[in-house]
């Protein structure tokens, strides 16, 4: 039976899911390919490491070097993460003429276009279906699924950690930092969080599905970012009331050109990742704990969700798994290249985030006096900018800030943003404005 060698450079968490699972579905894998997938080098930092998974001490290695100079692995599995050291893999991987797996969403935000035009050049592969939503076949479905359609929004809940602490201040009124103490206990959050609170590690998956999406070309500092760390659970007790869910999204949306653009300039997209209000009936209002999903509104199909574990050893393992059959698939057929990569130039330019039309959530805390309401709905139509409701709670206790929540109509966040700064600096104001944006999805 022909075989086709891979190396694997990590052997974590994720590490271990995809030597499981190509061990324990060797027979269906050999039957559906008519051929064998053989590991042949395993790239770990310790040799001596106990692992939950045994290998041969030939497989091991601590060179990674070891995985490019061997002639009979022909795809390499970048587990490693980070992205210095895995762009340094990747690129010699592909220099070497190796087609690549990799699951790393932070080295394809950071160093995607460098990566792919190196595979071009070069005449092979790069596949990441692990790089966002784990196990959920976003990618796939986004490059070949929907590549006869045009896609023109995109909501994603891809950040299974902050999705945990969110169910957890909805359900049980948990406090932020409460609800993130119980995904660390439970595993699902790391010792150091920041980078899935801030939203950070969900602006490096929007930057892969955007460009998939509407070939767009973003790195996660040009995404408008903001995490859930200020949020309360006054926030989403307010939010029921109104018939919203409180999620933390991805939102990419197709906008149109710019204003007063030349006949035939390119479209605009939006590129946000915040939380935002959305309605309690809609598709991803139900998406509870660490699971992920996304939904996709497309001119032939309309709109479609995605749904599923988005980490984890089996579920990334998978969709890693997945993408070296595939791969192994075009070797055997010599057909490199079968599924195009993104491409070479942008075919969109970035919506300024000035220029972003929603609806908003404003919570004021305010004094108890005549005319507070009126004065900050005033400055507000100053700025075009128009009240859906209000809602404002007596206050029992004298001298204590009252808090009064409007949604707006539709608005630009330009002009919503300075009609906050005039209302913030008025003295009857006790507390900076908490702003969340309202999606219909």
């Amino acid at each position: 039976m022909r075989e086709v060698g891979i190396g694997i450079a990590g052997f974590g968490t994720v590490g271990g899911g995809v030597l499981s699972i190509l061990r324990s579905h060797a027979g269906d894998i050999e039957a559906r390919l008519g051929a064998r997938i053989a590991v042949r080098r395993v790239a770990v930092r310790d040799e001596g490491k106990e692992r939950a998974i045994g290998l041969a001490p030939e497989l091991l290695t601590t060179r990674v070097e070891d995985l490019l100079e061997d002639p009979g692995i022909a795809v390499v599995v970048e587990l490693m993460g980070g992205v210095d050291q895995a762009f340094a893999l990747v690129r010699g991987a592909l220099e070497r003429g190796k087609h690549v797996v990799t699951a790393n969403k932070a080295l394809l935000a950071a160093r995607g276009d460098e990566i792919f035009r190196l595979a071009r050049e070069k005449g092979v592969d790069v596949y990441y279906e692990a790089a966002v939503c784990g196990g959920v076949p976003i990618i796939r479905t986004l490059r070949e699924a929907l590549a006869s359609d045009r896609i023109n929004a995109l909501h994603g809940i891809v950040n299974g950690t902050t999705n945990f602490i969110l169910t957890a201040m909805d359900e049980q009124g948990a406090r932020f930092e409460d609800a993130l103490r119980e995904a660390q206990k439970l595993g699902y959050a790391e010792a150091d969080p920041t980078l899935d609170v801030s939203g950070g590690d969900a602006a490096q998956k929007l930057c892969v599905l955007a460009q998939l999406a509407f070939g767009a070309r973003l790195r996660p500092q040009d995404v408008l970012t903001e995490g859930i760390t200020g949020l309360s659970p006054e926030d989403f007790r307010w939010g029921r009331e109104f018939g919203y869910a409180l999620k933390l999204l991805a939102v990419a949306r197709r906008t149109g050109p710019a204003d007063g653009a030349a006949p035939g300039a390119p479209d605009q997209i939006e590129a946000r990742v915040h939380p935002a209000f959305i309605p309690l009936g809609s598709l991803l209002a139900g998406v509870r704990g660490a699971m992920n999903a996304v939904v996709l509104h497309s001119e032939a199909l309309g709109p479609s969700m995605l749904y599923g574990q988005g980490a984890g050893a089996m579920p990334t393992g998978s969709a890693v798994v997945s993408d070296i059959i595939d791969l192994t698939r075009n070797i055997l057929a010599g057909s490199p290249g079968r599924v195009p990569l993104p491409p070479d130039r942008p075919l969109v330019e970035l919506r300024p985030h000035a220029e972003v039309r929603c609806a908003y959530y404003l919570h004021f805390s305010v004094k108890d006096a005549p005319g507070v309401l009126a004065r900050t709905a005033s400055k507000l139509a100053e700025r075009r900018i128009s009240i859906a409701a209000v809602q404002q709670r007596e206050q029992n206790d004298q001298g204590k800030p009252v808090p009064l929540v409007i949604l707006t109509h539709q608005a630009r966040e330009a002009d919503l943003r300075g009609a906050i700064d005039e209302i913030d600096r008025d003295p009857t104001t006790l507390a900076p404005t908490r702003l969340i944006r309202i999606e219909t999805v």
